[in-house]
């Protein structure tokens, strides 16, 4: 009889620690990504280098988790940070975490998530509604600086507030606050995605409110419409994206919007399979950002455009190899932006 009530008391504790471990759990991850590239410059001088095309997935190490708090309700969390091959170091200046950083809590009603998340542009971007190579090697989203394409809003944001809701019917609705807290503008914007069938389109609207700092209320208005349709052999890609009062900066606190430009894009890709392991992608983007004319300051119109072509060979799931190519056109082109570049690289994810 003691023996049994022992083989029980064994068991029971083993059921409950197993039981422990499946309602809380915490993954280590990381990537490791790297290219060996020549870029040209418009000033025409040729570099060799690491890193000269943007990687398709930037290196990076850290955690998430989650803890099942019971009724179908559960505690979550992420935390991580950017990483450069190159030399060992840490991308996040100050900012030990300055990938993610956030806590929430996730259920039937969605999920709700505090802290650094990134832009619902970004968001989008990254699932490669129309940018196919999800802010990769053919990356066309920048912030307001060297080639304006099509923006991302910043990547990420601190101080936000995002609430997720659960897909119906396809749809899933996403909408953020990351808040000024009168040091600079606060960030709202909402993202509505579609996924059924072959079929997957995104519009995402976000922009920046000035209220309690200094500058004007409301800048930076952008708003992307984006889709991809799988037609069997390839996918194809499309995005459009208007900006009003461009200044891509939640600091900036522009004193007037007299003079800001009103900008434009469009971008279409596809994505060919070759095999199961080898995979094309090819990318193209056009915008214009016309500056209004202001007092003796006559109006502007700047044209910019990019084309990229990539390879992708997948080794395993988690490791594949790639060759990208990279052109860029701007109709006054600063010297010391690339015009083109070509690299070979390496991508692990761990």
């Amino acid at each position: 009889m003691k023996k049994t009530l022992i083989v029980g008391a064994v068991i029971a504790a083993f059921t409950t620690a197993a039981a422990a471990q499946q309602a809380s759990s915490v993954t280590l991850y990381g990537i490791a990504d790297i290219n060996v590239a020549q870029s040209e410059t418009h000033a025409g001088a040729t570099i060799t280098g690491i890193d000269q095309v943007p990687n398709p997935r930037g290196s990076r190490f850290g955690m998430r988790g989650s803890e099942n708090l019971g009724g179908g309700m559960r505690a979550i969390f992420q935390l991580e940070a950017g990483l450069s091959m190159a030399d060992g170091t840490t991308t996040a200046n100050s900012q030990l975490f300055n990938r993610h950083a956030w806590v929430g809590l996730a259920g039937g009603f969605g999920e709700l998530t505090v802290g650094r998340q990134d832009t619902l542009h970004r968001t989008m971007n990254l699932s490669n509604y129309s940018d196919v190579a999800t802010e990769g090697e053919l990356s066309v989203t920048t912030s307001n600086s060297g080639l304006q394409l099509m923006q991302n809003f910043g990547s990420r944001v601190n101080n936000a507030i995002r609430y997720t809701s659960p897909a119906f019917s396809g749809v899933r609705v996403r909408v953020q606050s990351a808040l000024g807290q009168r040091t600079s503008a606060t960030t709202n914007g909402v993202l509505v995605t579609y996924d059924k069938g072959p079929l997957r389109a995104a519009l995402a609207h976000e922009y920046y409110d000035g209220a309690g700092v200094a500058g004007i209320a409301r800048w930076n208005e952008v708003t992307t419409i984006s889709g991809q349709y799988n037609l069997g052999v390839a996918t194809v890609a499309l995005g459009y994206q208007t900006t009003d009062k461009l200044a891509a900066s939640a600091t900036a606190n522009p004193a007037s919007a007299a003079a800001l430009p009103e900008h434009s894009a469009y971008n279409i890709g596809v994505i060919y399979p070759v095999t199961k392991a080898l995979g094309l992608r090819v990318q193209y983007t056009q915008s214009t950002t016309k500056t209004p004319a202001v007092g003796t300051t006559a109006a502007t119109s700047r044209d910019y455009s990019r084309i990229g072509v990539s390879t992708r060979y997948a080794f395993s799931g988690r490791t594949f190899g790639y060759v990208a190519y990279n052109q860029r056109d701007v109709d006054i082109p600063t010297a010391s932006n690339n015009k083109s570049s070509f690299g070979v690289g390496i991508s692990h994810a761990f």
